[in-house]
């Protein structure tokens, strides 16, 4: 066979303007000339541009995701008016996603792992979408409900592929960088849904109210299918069957742990599902270790970096959940803000976890932001019992800005520091019971700060007739147990 020297020509690849270098060979086979052109390499460059705009599209999805969870809440009272809702119902509506979201992850990640991360990925993105558009042409609060399951289900499977890919898709330096972001759009998602939903509901864009709060995601989701399938590269994980009778015992226990603090039954429900939880939590334990391919690797829960990182994301999500429910009760219904204004006091605490979140990638700035943390929740109790009602607003800023900026700190790069040395194999599943816990983080904050703030207000929070003195009290009080976890979230820190 007679091979001719190979010719370079520079092409303009696929319409992306990427200069490539494009090797032809001829070669003489049974008397023809053929030419072989192999296929063009693209430049490094052109690959860094390429996986940084296939972060920003799973974090734009990922954004829409964690805001669909609180961005409803100040819509409540409409959609109760407008769907002649019960409060049974309208509690059910956000109860709904939190709950199917909680309960599906880690089978979520598991699926990824199996069939592909950006195939799954891509699936649930379009799943959350047509769930998204259910949601806002729901002609009564029955229709309403099952969207947002599905929608919450729909998440479930898009959300965990995310840590996979950026862990499949970045390396050293750059990961943690990547991390760093995820972790910001966790924490601003977080804060943005009371701005967001207060912002929608005064604008009223078409006239469209509550539902406005669903149609958002539409252009937001498409952008982010649209630029992901272009962009982000499949990845696997071990082609294991999907353990069914673990992904049942683990949403039992799930439920059994969030359904009642989430539906507001009680204390007695609550400690009930406690127990529950436990028991089945037991069972799924003794199961998976006889499992040769567990939903959860117990291998993981085996390392001590990733429980004790675990058990820091409790603390420190529980602690700012807890704390953004009782302040919206306090400048809601006692300073007696509007729901944009609420959201708009919340903007310099999230101006400050964005300007601190993408320096937080060593472990001295997660130790600094939790000393931020807890001298800005400490100023709290100081302010609504020192200065009067109509002054409180200004005083509580500094606060505010302190605690957005020790959150930033410490949530951006966490979830770096729990993802280290998991296995790529495993990280599917990593990050569905990393998200797992975030979530059950939430909804025991909420319950627990929520119910301790009830019960030093000795009434209902939003109640009429309450005076002013006594949200104060309970705001005070209910602020030193988000400080108590603050302090928590730093001796994990410290203890690693």
């Amino acid at each position: 066979m007679l091979v001719l020297p190979a010719s370079v020509i520079t092409a303009d690849y696929h319409r992306r303007r990427i200069r490539t270098w494009t090797r032809c060979q001829r070669r003489w086979r049974n008397g023809h000339m053929t030419a072989v052109i192999t296929q063009p390499a693209p430049v490094p460059g052109a690959v860094a541009r390429r996986r940084w705009t296939a972060l920003a599209a799973v974090l734009l999805a990922t954004f829409m995701g964690l805001l669909d969870a609180s961005v409803v809440t100040v819509s409540v009272p409409s959609i109760q008016q407008d769907l002649h809702a019960s409060f049974g119902e309208v509690q059910s509506v956000s109860a709904g996603y939190t709950l199917a979201y909680a309960v599906g992850l880690v089978t979520g990640g598991r699926l990824g792992d199996r069939h592909g991360r950006r195939r799954v990925f891509l699936v649930g993105v379009a799943l959350f979408l047509l769930a998204s558009l259910a949601c806002a042409v729901a002609p009564s609060a029955p229709a309403l409900i099952a969207a947002r399951v599905a929608q919450g289900l729909a998440a479930a499977v898009m959300l965990p592929q995310v840590l996979s890919i950026i862990q499949h898709g970045f390396t050293g330096p750059a990961r943690a960088t990547a991390l760093g972001l995820y972790g910001a759009v966790i924490g601003l998602a977080s804060i943005a849904g009371q701005i967001v939903g207060g912002a929608l509901l005064a604008w009223n864009p078409c006239d469209l109210g509550w539902r406005s709060a669903f149609l958002v995601n539409l252009p937001i989701g498409a952008l982010a299918l649209v630029v992901a399938g272009r962009t982000v590269q499949e990845s696997r994980g071990a082609r294991a069957r999907l353990d069914l009778l673990g992904a049942g015992l683990l949403a039992l226990a799930l439920l059994a742990l969030l359904l009642p603090p989430v539906l507001d039954q009680g204390r007695p429900a609550v400690i009930a599902g406690l127990a529950m939880a436990a028991a089945v939590l037991a069972v799924f334990t003794r199961v998976e270790r006889r499992r040769s391919s567990p939903l959860i690797p117990m291998r993981l829960l085996a390392q001590r970096r990733i429980v004790r990182g675990l058990l820091t994301v409790l603390a420190f999500y529980a602690g700012n959940a807890g704390f953004f429910l009782l302040l919206a009760y306090h400048l809601q219904s006692g300073l007696g803000q509007n729901p944009l204004h609420s959201g708009l006091i919340f903007a310099p605490l999230g101006l400050a976890f964005a300007a601190t979140s993408l320096a937080g990638r060593r472990l001295g700035a997660l130790r600094t932001g939790t000393l931020l943390l807890t001298i800005g929740l400490a100023g709290v109790p100081a302010v609504v019992l020192a200065v009067p009602q109509g002054d409180q607003v200004g005083w509580l800023l500094p606060a505010l800005i302190l605690v957005g900026a020790g959150q930033g700190l410490v949530a951006a790069p966490l979830i770096g520091t729990v993802l280290a040395g998991v296995d790529p194999a495993d990280a599917g599943a990593a990050g569905g019971v990393l998200l797992t816990a975030t979530q059950t983080a939430n909804a025991a904050g909420v319950a627990l700060i929520g119910g301790l703030f009830a019960h030093v207000l000795d009434a209902a929070p939003g109640s009429p007739g309450v005076p002013f003195t006594a949200y104060a009290h309970a705001t005070a009080g209910t602020t030193l147990a988000a400080l108590a976890l603050a302090l928590l979230t730093g001796l994990l820190l410290r203890s690693r």
